[in-house]
C-alpha cells in the first residue's frame, strides 16, 4: 500500500501564509520552514527538505520577487551530515564576534 503524504506546509511559527515556495520539478518539496519573508522588499528565505532525482537533501533557498514573480537568488544544498558540519563549524567560528 502506498504511503499517503500531506502536501508541504510552512513549519515556521511566524508565517501562516498559503503560498508555497517556488521549487519546480524535478525537485520535490517535502517540508519547509520560512526563515524570513519581506514582502515590502521582495525577499523570501526558506530552509527545505527536498528530493532531487531520488536523493534527499536539505537546502537553503532565497528568492527575490521581480515583476510579480519569485526568482531564485541563492541555493545552498547539504547532501550529508559532513557537509552541514563543515558549514556549521565555520559559522560558529565567527558568530561569537558579532554578539
Amino acid at each position: 500500500m502506498k504511503e499517503e503524504t500531506l502536501p508541504p506546509f510552512d513549519e515556521s511559527q511566524k508565517t501562516k501564509e498559503e503560498e508555497k515556495p517556488p521549487i519546480h520539478a524535478p525537485i520535490r518539496l517535502i517540508r519547509y520552514r520560512t526563515i524570513k519573508k519581506n514582502m515590502a522588499l521582495g525577499w523570501w528565505s526558506v530552509v527545505a527538505l527536498v528530493e532531487d532525482h531520488g536523493k534527499k537533501q536539505v537546502c537553503f533557498y532565497r528568492w527575490r520577487k521581480i515583476k510579480g514573480e519569485w526568482k531564485r537568488n541563492k541555493k545552498i544544498a547539504f547532501r550529508c551530515r559532513a557537509e552541514w558540519q563543515e558549514f556549521r563549524d565555520a559559522i560558529e567560528g565567527f558568530i561569537l564576534e558579532i554578539d
